[in-house]
């Protein structure tokens, strides 16, 4: 299954070190795309809920977290070919 994961750090826990933690959680995840800025795609077995409480531990109580599944119905514009390629390989 696909799954969004969009997060928001919040200051004052938005340093490059604090970013970086969580993208190396995120890419724990069987396979993963770094779609935008705070927008990840990942492969995942889990569920939305699931795969936020892997993520918690490495947020702080002010920032923001989405993960949602999705179901296969997307477009683009301009992400460029490795990002669509990834979402072109995925089954949903």
């Amino acid at each position: 299954m696909i799954f969004v994961i969009a997060y928001d750090l919040r200051s004052p826990h938005d340093t490059a070190e604090d970013y970086e933690r969580v993208i190396a959680q995120i890419k724990t995840a069987p396979s993963w795309c770094h779609l935008e800025k705070s927008v990840w795609l990942v492969d995942s077995a889990l569920n939305a809920s699931e795969i936020r409480e892997n993520l918690r531990p490495v947020l702080n109580s002010g920032d923001r977290l989405f993960v949602g599944r999705l179901q296969g119905n997307w477009a683009s514009w301009a992400i460029g070919d490795e990002r669509n390629n990834w979402l072109y390989k995925r089954t949903f």
